[in-house]
């Protein structure tokens, strides 16, 4: 966790902001970091991204559009440094990704718990949820959805909806609870003023028993929503689970004519299967953007060694990473990692 000093820093800034622009993940975690602080503050727009590698083409438009005095990013851990370059006014980093360091960017104000304690990933929402002190349910969602549990866990008003589980994998993928976390990902799917929209209700809502118990039009319109997905994704979790399961090794592809789901379907997958690494991808353009994921092994340091010997990028935490790889270069991506595995 980041420190109280830099709770309060981060607290002054959108206290002093008067027109913020929040750029986030378009994950639970992302979403329920700026729901805190947008339900707290009462003040700011959003862009909820959908690329991790986005460019100065995508985000400076928004920022000229919206003209704020303040930017924040939350749960980003990367943006260049031409686009940062570019932003001329105080940028707002709130991130748990591998550090990043900015010498020749002093507007840049960066909040990572692993700057000072290497291994501390505290998820964003989890730090924004300590920045406002309130809405722990929609707190536990984020949270949940990266694989922590909080410590006000014991104490949880809604704690009938985690049905005994404890856990963090256990409540997302075995209680109703985290049902929620599901609902989050799917609501975040779609056309984007579908997203706005159900993002703006969820600004509103008061309860998660108003989501998994929807009473009022706007509910209805979000669980409508959330059942379309869910059914979706149900047909294809039930596809990839149906498939030859190896102990080293778990690849998984599917076409970009579908939902991506690739986040979620690798979580579910790696909680289900006793694969050492899970690799969930979906063939886009010429590409294989995928969710990588582990219990056992660190992904990232074996993902750098196979992007150096193919055309793609990745990133992430230790053992949950993104990339994407040219289709052409899949299979010799694969076999790199193949290798890595049995040299270990």
């Amino acid at each position: 966790m980041i420190s109280e000093k830099q709770l309060i820093e981060i607290r002054e800034h959108l206290d002093k902001a008067t027109n913020p622009l929040f750029f986030f993940d378009d994950d639970p975690d992302g979403l329920t970091s700026f729901l805190l602080l947008k339900r707290k503050y009462k003040k700011g727009g959003c862009v909820p991204m959908k690329t991790t590698f986005a460019t100065e083409a995508f985000y400076l438009p928004k920022i000229a559009e919206y003209k704020p005095d303040k930017v924040f990013l939350l749960d980003k851990p990367v943006v260049s440094q031409e686009i940062l370059d570019h932003i001329d006014v105080p940028v707002i980093w709130i991130d748990h990704h591998q550090p990043l360091t900015f010498p020749d960017s002093p507007h840049i104000n960066y909040y990572n718990p692993m700057t000072t304690t290497p291994g501390d990933n505290t998820c964003t929402s989890n730090i924004c949820y300590n920045v406002v002190r309130q809405d722990e349910w929609l707190a536990l969602i984020g949270i949940i959805s990266d694989w922590q549990a909080p410590s006000f866990i014991k104490d949880f008003t809604y704690k009938d909806l985690l049905d005994n589980k404890t856990t963090a994998p256990e409540i997302f993928f075995e209680s109703q609870y985290g049902t929620l976390v599901k609902f989050f990902t799917f609501l975040l799917k779609g056309d984007y003023e579908d997203v706005k929209k159900s993002i703006g209700i969820l600004e509103t809502v008061q309860s998660p028993r108003d989501l998994l118990n929807p009473t009022t039009p706007e509910t209805r319109y979000l669980y409508s929503r959330f059942e379309v997905y869910n059914k979706e994704y149900g047909q294809l979790y039930q596809d990839a689970f149906s498939q030859k399961h190896d102990e080293n090794l778990f690849v998984y592809t599917y076409a970009a004519t579908k939902t991506s789901f690739t986040g979620l379907l690798s979580n579910e997958l790696l909680y289900n299967l006793d694969s050492e690494i899970i690799i969930v991808g979906r063939i886009k353009d010429g590409d294989v953007l995928m969710s990588l994921r582990s219990k056992k092994v660190d992904v990232l340091p074996i993902l750098e060694k196979a992007l150096k010997n193919v055309q793609g990028h990745g990133g992430g935490h230790l053992r949950a990473c993104g990339a994407g790889v040219k289709q052409e270069d899949f299979p010799k991506f694969i076999d790199i990692i193949k290798k890595e595995l049995t040299q270990k």
